[in-house]
């Protein structure tokens, strides 16, 4: 399934970046040399990121520690961070 509509990225794509160790949305992003057009991919590219984070995180902290480099910045509502990224 495409994930992105202004760059041809699809889940599978996606998938595959995470598991080579890509750990934030921006990362991802990078990793195919795009920026965010719309940002209307950007909450479902965030979201994989974190169940790929949470699935595969082994520390015990949740990915909030800070030394792990796993999790994206947590903003204090969702919509503060809706359609852009945040710098890592």
């Amino acid at each position: 399934m495409y994930v992105c509509i202004c760059h041809p990225i699809t889940d599978k794509q996606i998938k595959q970046v995470l598991v080579e160790g890509a750990q934030t949305t921006a990362a991802v992003f990078r990793h195919f040399g795009h920026k965010v057009q719309c940002g209307k991919c950007v909450p479902y590219v965030r979201g994989m990121v974190e169940e790929h984070c949470e699935a595969n995180h082994t520390g015990g902290c949740g990915g909030d520690c800070g030394q792990c480099g796993c999790g994206e910045p947590k903003a204090s509502n969702d919509a503060e961070y809706a359609y852009g990224i945040a710098a890592e």
